[in-house]
């Protein structure tokens, strides 16, 4: 009973050419903690059987059968077969259990299959490479983990080798993860991706920082002064409609940003502005910058004038021309080629107009051009207590209601990333104690079924949160109807700049996530203990009429024995 028992080397035919076969796990982690929890519990079978500890469970089903006997009252010379009948059952069980469970074959060793893994599709990236442990996993794993792999890690024989009932487990769990993953993997949007792009996206580009800081003294402070001095009255009938506060599109906070709607349509705003010195990328325009025409007479002073290389636009152009401003805050680097093409495909927009004002405010709010108060605007200055009074009270409103629409945000995405990893540091702990568990309870047949539950509810973590995604996509459908991607990333740029969203959505749909990423698996996780109690329970009863038989048997053997005895006295 030694070192064999953990080995069997008979191998099949068809294992030798199997390393096509691969077994899909739900992360990149998951794949060498499988490895190592592996390898940790081989070392430990290993040391079992070395020192020869193995046979103790047996021995106990023995010595336990006949102590069981003697305190039923069976004689020695009584109830014999009964007890070794009895004996034999447990023993034969507990092989099984030991020859399934414990011992390990090359025909289920890790290295005759590749452990793959397939990040779901997204919209930037339709078809994602699969990462495996033979083929690499581009990531920082390959590297630190190596001796996962190549066999370094102990020089204690094969440290891949699974006992035939966990590599089923195992197998089967993949399986119907893979099943569940096909099934929902179309159902749900890229939405918390577009989230996460959106509050990570930065502007580097310092030329584009600078146009964008020149557009905006140059372009919306004017624009916004004029309209500041304005009356109602004095905008035009489609104005009005603009700024009006029934209007969901656009209404009064149109002139807060530098795309303002009302600036670009109505007369006498962006249309007749323009820029204070030559734009790069602008023509001259002979019709436009009539200020660069000279007519000097030969000879004079100006008939010397050289002209710009560049005109001086009006702010519309500036801005929607196909090289202007907006076009080049939304397409100037891969990071934001990427965000509006996730966008485009996750939600719905009412025009490509209000599509690319949308991540142009986006833009403007990652770049933060000098902000001037609108008082000032007007040359009105504060005095010194409203200075310390609006400081005050603005900022115990940031920071007291930010944090709280915040917090949720900033905490669900290191959740949502760490949660994937603790699971499958808990698989790496599961596997590495099932031999010595199942060693330590005497090999009951028990230990097979709380194992096979373990594996797969841990393994079906990974469904429970694929499902709190795709009802995290369907909430915000519901909250945000027809899937405007303006307003959600209108709350998102808010976000970003301190504010608070509207009605707290933001806040109420992270909190909800992260609530369905925690309590979906703690739910699955007690109700399948519920299972695993269910299951011990049916298992004894189904023991316990052969066991309520040889006891009955045992004791009329010994009856029958002492009658005979007494006859012949």
């Amino acid at each position: 009973m030694g070192f064999a028992v953990r080995r069997i080397d008979a191998v099949p035919a068809w294992v030798l050419t199997s390393k096509d076969i691969a077994m899909q796990l739900d992360s990149y982690l998951e794949i060498f903690t499988t490895m190592y929890g592996w390898a940790f519990a081989n070392i430990l079978g290993e040391i079992i059987t070395g020192t020869g500890i193995i046979v103790l469970p047996f021995a106990l089903i023995v010595f336990n059968g006949f102590k069981d006997a003697k305190e039923n009252g069976v004689g020695a010379s009584g109830g014999v077969m009964g007890v070794i009948e009895s004996v034999q059952t447990k023993l034969i069980i507990a092989m099984f259990v030991l020859s399934v469970c414990f011992a390990t074959t090359p025909a289920t060793s890790l290295m005759s299959i590749n452990l793959s893994y397939t990040p779901p599709a997204s919209s930037s990236d339709g078809s994602p490479q699969t990462g495996s442990r033979d083929g690499g996993t581009n990531s920082g794993f390959d590297r630190a983990m190596a001796d996962a792999t190549n066999g370094s890690m102990s020089p204690t024989g094969s440290l891949y080798y699974v006992p035939a009932w966990w590599f089923t487990a195992m197998a089967i769990s993949s399986g119907i993860n893979n099943a569940a993953r096909d099934g929902l993997r179309s159902a749900g949007r890229d939405i918390r991706m577009v989230e996460d792009m959106a509050r990570t996206a930065t502007i580097e580009d310092p030329r584009l920082l600078a146009d964008i800081q020149r557009f905006y003294s140059e372009c919306f402070i004017p624009a916004r002064s004029r309209y500041l001095q304005l009356g109602p009255d004095e905008l035009s009938g489609s104005g009005r409609a603009i700024v009006a506060d029934t209007n969901k599109d656009y209404g009064p906070t149109d002139v807060d940003w530098m795309g303002s709607q009302l600036f670009r349509k109505e007369p006498g705003f962006y249309d007749t502005m323009r820029s204070y010195n030559p734009v790069a990328g602008f023509a001259i325009d002979a019709s436009r910058d009539k200020d660069f025409e000279r007519t000097a007479p030969a000879g004079s002073p100006e008939a010397s004038f050289t002209l710009p290389q560049w005109g001086r636009p009006t702010c519309n152009q500036w801005w929607e021309s196909s090289n202007g401003l907006r076009s080049r805050m939304v397409d100037h680097s891969a990071t934001w080629r990427k965000l509006t093409s996730a966008a485009a495909d996750a939600f719905s927009w009412t025009s490509d107009d209000q599509r690319l004002d949308t991540f142009a405010k986006l833009a403007q709010t990652k770049a933060n051009p000098h902000m001037v108060d609108t008082d000032r605007i007007m040359g009105n200055d504060y005095d010194t207590l409203t200075k310390i009074g609006r400081t005050f009270t603005g900022a115990a409103s940031t920071v007291g209601l930010s944090i709280k629409a915040v917090m949720a945000s900033v905490e669900m995405m290191p959740l949502m990333q760490g949660l994937p990893m603790m699971q499958a540091l808990i698989l790496m702990g599961l596997y590495m104690f099932l031999p010595l568990i199942t060693f330590l309870s005497g090999f009951d047949l028990k230990i097979m079924f709380y194992g096979a539950i373990g594996i797969f509810t841990v393994k079906f973590w990974a469904v429970m949160w694929m499902i709190a995604n795709w009802v995290d996509a369907h909430l915000i459908a519901a909250l945000y109807p027809g899937m405007q991607g303006n307003m959600f990333i209108q709350e998102i740029t808010q976000m970003t700049n301190g504010a608070i969203p509207p009605g707290y959505k933001r806040m109420l749909l992270n909190t909800l996530l992260m609530a369905m990423f925690v309590f979906l698996p703690l739910l699955w996780s007690g109700m399948m203990a519920w299972i695993g109690i269910r299951v011990g329970q049916s298992l004894n009863e189904l023991a316990r009429p052969a066991k309520e038989a040889s006891s009955e048997a045992t004791k009329a053997t010994g009856q029958a024995v002492t009658k005979g005895v007494g006859r012949r006295k």
